[in-house]
């Protein structure tokens, strides 16, 4: 699960992806209209990346409602 630096909780906010972005948890596409979670996951080599779920697979993940 993605947690961010600042807060440590998971999932910064609620946006829109990008065109062309997949869950993080189920793979499938995210549609550009429809509000989804970002977060991102930090890698020790690099700057963070940005993931992004649908809403019902970040509350099923256990994240913020």
């Amino acid at each position: 699960m993605a947690r961010t630096r600042e807060t440590g909780r998971p999932y910064e906010y609620v946006t829109y992806a990008p065109a062309g972005y997949k869950c993080g948890k189920c793979r499938k596409p995210i549609p550009t209209d429809t509000p989804c979670r970002r977060g991102d996951i930090e890698q020790a080599s690099s700057s963070p990346v940005a993931v992004y779920w649908h809403q019902q697979c970040a509350t099923k993940a256990g994240g913020a409602k």
